[in-house]
């Protein structure tokens, strides 16, 4: 199955080591020597660093990739969409790269939980993507005042992030696989029902016990 992070044009050697990198970060964490990399990439450590440079430089690049899967969805959002259609759009994007393949899941669970630069780097950029989704929202006007518009965003990436970061746990109390295909539906529609109506019920409507 050929890797989501790699696009027709970038089916190379460098490609090749950049996606094995990603698995063995993924798997074993971010210890692991050039040499293994290179060794299960069937090249040479020298070849590496070729194209690398060094270890760091073959990290920031496997992080480029998997960041790219995000950024390059958000950034071709039409910019002319409905609120309903934006929103939907919007939500469609993470739990489609997230579900693509676990290497990807865990290896933004180390970046994440681990606060290396890289993975500040990687969240940095990730609410600003969702930031730029949001002002788009607005316009469309499919955001409605809350009282700490500085929150929305990170609100957003709780919603998207949790089942990520918690799934190897969560995965305990479900009786399908968490990111399957029908899993990530239902929860993708759910997440849509929460962040337009809200999980409570507004005091002035509840019914008397």
């Amino acid at each position: 199955m050929p890797s989501p992070t790699v696009h027709g044009s970038d089916l190379t050697t460098r490609a090749r080591i950049r996606e094995t990198a990603l698995s063995l970060f993924a798997r074993a964490g971010f210890g692991v020597s050039l040499r293994t990399i290179a060794d299960a990439a069937g090249v040479s450590p020298a070849l590496v660093v070729h194209h690398f440079g060094t270890k760091e430089g073959l990290k920031a690049a496997v992080d480029r990739s998997v960041l790219d899967l995000f950024l390059e969805r958000l950034d071709l959002l039409p910019r002319d969409l409905s609120a309903d259609r934006l929103s939907r759009a919007m939500a469609d994007i993470f739990p489609e790269v997230l579900g693509s393949r676990p290497e990807i899941r865990q290896y933004l669970r180390r970046s994440l939980l681990e606060e290396t630069p890289a993975g500040t780097t990687i969240f940095d950029e990730m609410v600003a993507a969702t930031e730029r989704g949001l002002a788009l929202l607005e316009q469309a006007g499919g955001l409605r005042p809350i009282a700490d518009p500085e929150w929305r965003p990170f609100q957003v990436l709780s919603v998207i992030l949790g089942p990520l970061l918690l799934e190897p746990v969560m995965q305990r109390h479900m009786e399908e696989r968490a990111y399957s295909p029908e899993a990530v539906r239902r929860r993708t529609e759910a997440n849509l029902d929460l962040l337009a109506r809200g999980l409570f019920t507004p005091t002035g409507e509840r019914p008397p016990p």
